[in-house]
């Protein structure tokens, strides 16, 4: 297979290097203009599960804790926290923390917040998160006690939850403004599909060169946001510009490009309830025909690094020695002659799998479907909208398919590849079983002393590099451009924006834009 590093399209570059020529916008001091690629599918938090709903609300929610760069635990809305018990956690509570209706954040807020999650009228798609929360008391005004059914190590990220006052009612019908947070924002409007507009919470302390207010605006097409800026409509935009244009826009004087490892998990994974797929040596022979390193080179431009699994190298949890399949097409024809399908006429086999992917992910499945051709594996290749996909990959109609985890902090996602977990009771979308897995990951969870709980997740990932429930892919970058005259953003692993809090702000735009 040929790869060619593909340049700007000429169409493109013309476009965005007049559209550049022309000047910059007017723009209202102390406002910044971020560019993604679709709207919240809830602006309360306890309904949210995408990444844009997340990015936005923890912009305008307090947690009790949330996760710093590392994959760890810092206290928010909470001063302290103690472990008294091993289930039960208890937080003690800032105080004259407000929200910016102004009403001071309290323990009852908290446990409102928990149990309007947990009853199951509120059908809050985050329920089964909290399965293993049995109760969440209120003994006063600032403390906060959560107990587990039975020990459990993750309990703690349930701190991570963001919290709305008590007695917020349940979003109805059609997406709308966000309720009251704790956070530095707070929303002045919203309109789907269009723009949300957040401004600074008057209850925060926030720094004075902060901005007054951040603009979310909705640009579905990766061109136009790198037009906007360029133009200098759009001051950042993370983790959504091609990567094609990446080099073009760090050309320009007016933008920066930071490009810093991330943690999102890109894999490949199999459907074991195909009896040629539970076969090792056939999933052994994908990975080694699988040219990861020419498809990050040539496809990313290197806004990627190769994965050993599920957890990078930031994660505490982190085991590297682990086997690898690096490219190598001559063993992977040897491992399928030795698993029965030897190559016909033409030099293909007795081997047609079908590849479910979404209209983003076409281009990867061709790169996937050229390199399984070179060893004789034949792909058909399905692509679908987005609710069909998943819909697809929840029943467990694929043969192979790749997606990808996103913020990936405790080592508990491990739980993927534990039996228990097979649709509809959990994620374990390929239906793999390992009695030696489930064991592991089980004993993961109940396991609290953090040494003892890393020795174990060394084992997990070792038995998952030499079994490949999945093929590891590649961890995605976060890649930040933004306007240079911003300045204070740090980027996270995991694409969280909060960083958008603590910039400092140089721009005042000009007074006359040129025409």
């Amino acid at each position: 297979m040929r790869w060619k590093r593909a340049a700007l399209p000429i169409g493109a570059a013309v476009v965005i290097a007049a559209i550049a020529a022309c000047g910059g916008p007017h723009r209202t001091p102390g406002t910044i203009q971020v560019d993604i690629e679709n709207s919240p599918t809830s602006t309360d938090p306890r309904f949210a599960t995408d990444a844009i709903s997340s990015r936005v609300n923890e912009l305008i929610f307090g947690s009790l804790a949330r996760t710093d760069r590392n994959g760890q635990l810092s206290p928010e809305l909470a001063d302290s926290i103690e472990r008294p018990a091993p289930t039960q956690i208890v937080f003690h509570l800032r105080h004259g923390v407000r929200f910016s209706d102004g009403r001071e954040v309290t323990a009852r807020d908290v446990k409102f917040t928990f149990d309007s999650m947990l009853q199951a009228q509120a059908a809050s798609p985050k329920r089964a998160k909290f399965q293993k929360l049995r109760s969440v008391e209120a003994p006063d005004d600032f403390t906060v006690i959560m107990s587990t059914d039975t020990q459990y190590a993750p309990a703690g990220d349930f701190a991570s939850q963001e919290i709305v006052p008590a007695g917020t009612p349940a979003p109805s019908g059609e997406v709308g403004p966000a309720p009251p947070g704790a956070g530095p924002y707070r929303m002045a409007s919203f309109a789907r599909d269009e723009s949300i507009a957040l401004e600074r919470n008057p209850y925060y302390h926030a720094s004075p060169d902060s901005p007054v207010e951040i603009v979310f605006k909705i640009v579905p097409d990766p061109t136009v946001q790198a037009l906007e800026l360029a133009e200098g409509v759009c001051d950042l935009s993370e983790n959504y510009v091609s990567p094609e244009v990446l080099g073009y826009l760090a050309s320009n004087p007016n933008l920066s490009v930071l490009n810093s490892p991330g943690t999102t998990f890109q894999y490949l994974a199999f459907n074991f309830r195909d009896t040629r797929l539970r076969d090792l040596r056939v999933r052994r022979a994908i990975a080694y025909a699988i040219d990861r390193r020419a498809i990050i080179d040539w496809m990313l431009r290197d806004t990627a690094r190769p994965a050993t699994g599920l957890l990078a190298p930031e994660n505490w949890a982190y085991d590297g020695n682990v086997a690898t399949y690096s490219y190598d097409p001559d063993r992977s024809r040897r491992l399928l002659d030795d698993a029965g399908y030897l190559a016909g006429i033409g030099g293909m086999r007795p081997l047609r799998f079908v590849y479910k992917t979404t209209p983003e992910g076409t281009r990867l499945a061709q790169a996937i479907q050229a390199m399984l051709k070179k060893v004789g594996v034949e792909v058909d290749i399905r692509a679908s909208e987005w609710a069909t996909f998943y819909a697809d990959i929840q029943n467990g109609n694929f043969d192979l398919m790749s997606s990808r985890w996103i913020g990936i902090a405790d080592p508990d996602q491990f739980q993927v590849f534990d039996s228990s977990k097979i649709p509809p009771h959990g994620e374990n979308r390929g239906a793999y079983s390992n009695p030696q897995m489930d064991h592991l990951v089980e004993a993961g969870a109940i396991t609290l002393d953090q040494v003892e709980r890393k020795k174990i997740y060394a084992q997990v990932q070792q038995l998952a590099a030499d079994d490949l429930p999945y093929v590891p892919l590649w961890w995605n970058n976060t890649v930040v451009v933004m306007n240079r005259e911003l300045s204070g953003f740090t980027p996270y692993p995991n694409g969280s924006l909060r960083s958008l809090a603590t910039l400092k702000l140089a721009i005042s735009g000009p007074a006359d834009a040129a025409q």
